[in-house]
């Protein structure tokens, strides 16, 4: 049986995770908040880890600061960037998990069922 939602948490609860899985809605910005795992990185320093332009990356940046996924501090004239809500992180890999794992079970199902197709064409 699978655990149900509360219905009490629901209207706020939707409303907030939808508002985060908006934020985190693209490749670029998970890339984002897995390389900060590590620890606090300059904007060069994620540029290395992650191909794409300067302007694209401080957007993504600013998305992230906003939705207050990230924390940033100045240092003369570099920012620095790291994870600002610990929560977020657990949800991706959370997600990412159950995303990797599901593809794991259908890659196994598959294999499962390729013999069976094969005996019946035989047949």
């Amino acid at each position: 049986m699978r655990d149900e939602i509360p219905q009490e948490a629901s209207t706020s609860g939707f409303e907030g995770a939808a508002e985060l899985f908006g934020v985190l809605s693209t490749p670029i910005r998970l890339r984002i908040i897995g390389a900060l795992c590590g620890g606090e990185k300059n904007v060069s320093q994620l540029l290395q880890d992650i191909t794409v332009s300067q302007p694209n990356m401080s957007q993504h940046l600013n998305v992230l600061y906003r939705a207050g996924v990230v924390a940033k501090r100045r240092s003369g004239v570099q920012v620095f960037y790291r994870i600002g809500d610990e929560s977020v992180v657990r949800v991706c890999k959370a997600v990412c998990s159950q995303i990797s794992l599901g593809r794991e079970v259908d890659q196994v199902d598959h294999g499962r069922r390729e013999p069976e197709r094969v005996i019946q064409a035989k047949r």
